[in-house]
């Protein structure tokens, strides 16, 4: 009888091993979780530093892209904050327009315009006036009308060009089609600069078309 069944020592032995082993599976486990927890926060404070330190970097080039952007706003806007006071100084120092009525026969105003300056030439070393309609001396005196009259060249037709003297000459144009919409323009020549219109006289009636 006492073979066949354990005594009361073996099942009290029995039951502490059986408990030891718990005991032991459950530190174990409990071990595990620790791990595991701690590698999944660790892994998150990393991926967060990570892509704390990777955004960095585009804010700064964003800041850097900023402040490029308003250093070039600020050049843009200083240099024509200078171009407009630029013109403005040449508009102040700009003369005003002497426009008198009459002046003499078949005249019926007179422009003097002291801001006309020379009509840029071609021409270099001693200066031959020339009235051949091919020469360069001859369309840039046709500039100069031009200039001095505001008709475009293409829009307007010469009816007289004259010398007075070697380096002085007088032109009469019109817009075309408009014949008695005529002017008789003054030009002087300017050395190593060009010729440049001295005085524009409103005509009545064009006396030369």
């Amino acid at each position: 009888m006492n073979d066949q069944y354990p005594s009361r020592s073996e099942k009290r032995l029995k039951r502490k091993k059986t408990n030891r082993i718990l005991n032991t599976a459950i530190v174990v486990v409990i071990i595990l979780i620790i791990l595991v927890a701690f590698s999944i926060f660790s892994g998150g404070n990393d991926d967060e530093t990570s892509k704390k330190t990777s955004d960095e970097p585009k804010t700064s080039q964003h800041e850097t892209a900023s402040v490029n952007n308003k250093d070039k706003q600020e050049s843009k806007q200083e240099k024509h904050t200078k171009k407009e006071k630029k013109e403005k100084k040449k508009e102040e120092k700009k003369e005003k327009v002497i426009v008198e009525q009459g002046g003499g026969p078949n005249v019926e105003e007179t422009i003097k315009d002291p801001n006309w300056e020379p009509v840029a030439t071609q021409q270099s070393g001693e200066h031959v006036s020339s009235f051949d309609t091919n020469s360069v001396d001859w369309k840039e005196k046709v500039k100069a009308l031009s200039y001095a009259t505001g008709i475009p060249e293409d829009s307007m037709t010469v009816w007289f060009i004259s010398g007075q003297g070697p380096d002085k000459a007088i032109g009469t144009v019109s817009p075309k089609g408009r014949k008695d919409d005529a002017y008789r323009v003054y030009i002087e020549w300017v050395d190593g600069k060009g010729w440049k219109p001295v005085q524009v006289e409103k005509l009545m009636h064009n006396d030369k078309g």
